[in-house]
């Protein structure tokens, strides 16, 4: 077990870290100010108030979702438990797949939540011994973690040591549904058998809470340093709803709220001040979502005491997800995300709850409509769909829209998105980044960007594959999808970008006018020694009144070794109008001219076929890679390209 030094115990007590700078700390500092232990001393109380409420605000479901839930429980207990192989299991330590064994793992998961949902707005007891047997299966499993996180145990790789449990994202989030169900079927639970309730209390105990409380050394917590992503919201929020929800001792469930403050504060001391997610807005669900949840967690179980609304970092990280939105189910999708997202209405309304910030509360109601979905709940995830009986009520009396703002730069993370026509997805959207390639979920994607026509896409980032072995890998960029030469980057002398912290966009600025936005990047040391460059500045301008966005690459290069090239990724066809004009048309028929000076540039098309699942679940067939190749061998460039 890990154990804080005297000096080091010092150090965190006084906010400061150990280069000597202080830390904000400023979830456990608004926790200190209201008494610390002492905010938490009506969680039993409020336990039963709030089950109370939950059950008056089942009562309350519509009736068409009534039936709605009923149908998804009943298509659950139609379907068998599956059977989670050993052999499967290890799979991820003998060749790398991971799906065969999740796939198992989550449909077993995902029937239990089925059911319990079902059994709480029906409450006949029709699906109360699948539930019980449903957490009999999960109660016996020899691990709730995956298989690709097994790397945290002491014996690393292949199969679970049930001596040694560790917390990786999966094992909180099965540990907070095993908390919902015994807190929402406590009594019934019991009548089926005491022991029931005792098993679940041993298990959670054994997996998740003692781990929790005894161990500083899983590097989602940030005690060791280090700079944090998802992993440590979405955790210390489910490791926190079980606790809140099932740890009946006191003591120990005050020290492991007092932790998961301190190891989420460890999340936000680093965090950019715009509220920037560098792992993308398909994480944002798992990060900054996570964070609104816990939040609102916390200041249920004391009482309100805790008052997070006046820190406008947490704010930023609200607005962020709304800035990267095009239109529908599309985001801009940089890092580790699809182009097509299914966002969590709740966790951003939660957001403008707790910052009386209308238009996120008017686009959490916009997302509920856009999400479809037949019940109007979210029944994927239990601590949703309970949060969600409070949350559809105010969102159905607000306006479902899209805020959609004409700019929106981000300073820190260094991505920006321009729209022709404030609040409307009409015309030409523009987005792009600079950052570095050291980013969560990185992909090698200095100065790349997207544009869309309409909401549509028509140049696009292509995204990220089937999760493998080799995805978190020394073999990540490997994957075509990883590398620059596959994203709107430019190639240097035949070399594509590299990855690391200091292979990043240099001079980076940004400015606007009435009808005119700039941003400008160095991009030469994105790239290793061998692509031979001084300097690469990559401009983008976008005319707003014109629909017009023009890309400037003025280039100073050491050597000439291999042409340069300029990439650009297309949803849809590439047709060649007449020289130096080429009509990009996506599959739902948007065009976007491409023009180039025919006398400088040579181009050529390049289909890439879309072979992996994950990847088709937003491109059709293909995806076709137009490129520029730069005639001659000069070493001083300035080239443009105008898309319109």
């Amino acid at each position: 077990m890990y154990k804080y030094t005297l000096f080091t115990f010092l150090l965190f007590a006084l906010g400061i870290n150990a280069s000597g700078q202080s830390k904000p700390n400023y979830l456990y500092r608004i926790y200190t100010d209201q008494g610390k232990a002492s905010t938490l001393n009506s969680v039993d109380s409020i336990k039963i108030t709030e089950l109370a409420h939950i059950k008056d605000q089942l009562r309350n479901i519509p009736e068409s979702s009534k039936k709605q839930i009923i149908a998804s429980a009943d298509k659950a207990l139609a379907s068998p438990w599956g059977v989670l192989l050993l052999t499967q299991y290890n799979e991820f330590s003998r060749n790398g797949n991971r799906v065969n064994f999740e796939n198992k793992y989550f449909e077993r998961r995902n029937k239990l939540t089925a059911l319990l949902i079902g059994e709480i707005v029906e409450r006949k007891g029709r699906y109360l011994p699948e539930i019980i047997n449903g957490l009999g299966l999960i109660l016996e499993e020899s691990t709730w973690a995956l298989p690709a996180h097994m790397g945290y145990q002491k014996a690393k790789g292949g199969m679970a040591d049930v001596d040694d449990p560790i917390i990786d994202l999966f094992d909180g989030q099965t540990g907070a549904l095993v908390a919902w169900t015994r807190f929402l079927l406590k009594d019934d639970l019991v009548r089926f058998s005491p022991l029931l309730l005792k098993r679940i209390d041993y298990e959670l105990n054994r997996r998740v809470f003692e781990p929790y409380s005894s161990r500083d050394d899983f590097s989602w917590m940030g005690f060791k340093g280090g700079k944090m992503n998802n992993w440590n919201t979405f955790i210390n929020t489910n490791v926190l709803t079980a606790a809140l929800l099932a740890q009946e001792d006191k003591t120990k469930r005050t020290l492991i709220v007092d932790k998961t403050i301190r190891s989420l504060d460890n999340f936000l001391n680093d965090y950019s001040a715009d509220g920037g997610c560098d792992e993308g807005p398909s994480y944002w669900n798992m990060a900054g979502g996570s964070l609104i949840q816990y939040l609102d967690l916390l200041s249920t179980f004391t009482n309100q005491k805790l008052d997070f609304s006046k820190n406008q970092l947490l704010h930023n990280m609200g607005t962020y997800i709304y800035k990267v939105h095009i239109d529908g189910r599309y985001y801009v999708n940089f890092a580790d995300a699809g182009a097509m997202i299914t966002q969590d209405p709740l966790k951003i309304y939660l957001f403008g709850k707790l910052f009386n910030d209308k238009q996120l509360l008017d686009f959490a109601a916009y997302v509920l409509k856009i999400n479809n979905s037949a019940s109007g709940y979210n029944l994927a995830d239990i601590s949703s769909f309970i949060g969600s009986l409070d949350a559809n009520i105010a969102l159905n009396k607000a306006i479902p829209k899209a805020p959609q703002p004409r700019q929106s730069w981000l300073p820190d993370l260094q991505v920006l998105t321009l729209r022709q026509n404030a609040v409307s997805a009409k015309g030409l959207f523009f987005a792009a980044k600079g950052g570095n390639n050291d980013e969560s979920h990185n992909h090698n994607d200095i100065g790349n960007f997207i544009l869309y026509k309409d909401g549509m896409p028509v140049i696009v980032d292509a995204g990220v594959g089937t999760y493998t072995k080799q995805t978190f890998s020394k073999d990540r960029y490997k994957l075509w999808y990883m590398q620059s030469g596959w994203h709107n980057c430019p190639a240097i002398n035949g070399v594509d970008q590299q990855n690391g912290p200091n292979f990043k966009a240099t001079q980076v600025s940004y400015s606007q006018s009435k009808s005119q936005m700039k941003l400008s990047m160095d991009l030469a040391a994105a790239y290793p020694a061998d692509a031979q460059v001084n300097s690469w500045f990559r401009t983008f301008t976008f005319n707003t009144i014109k629909g017009v966005l023009t890309l400037n690459e003025a280039y100073d290069l050491k050597k000439a070794i291999a042409p340069v090239t300029l990439n650009f990724l297309v949803d849809g066809t590439v047709t060649e109008e007449s020289k130096g004009h080429l009509k990009l048309t996506n599959p739902t028929g948007q065009t976007v001219l491409l023009s180039y000076d025919p006398q400088a540039f040579d181009f050529k098309v390049e289909n890439k076929p879309i072979t992996d699942a994950r990847l088709a679940s937003s491109w059709k067939t293909s995806l076709n890679r137009v490129s520029l190749i730069v005639k001659g061998d000069k070493l001083k460039g300035n080239k443009s390209v105008v898309f319109k």
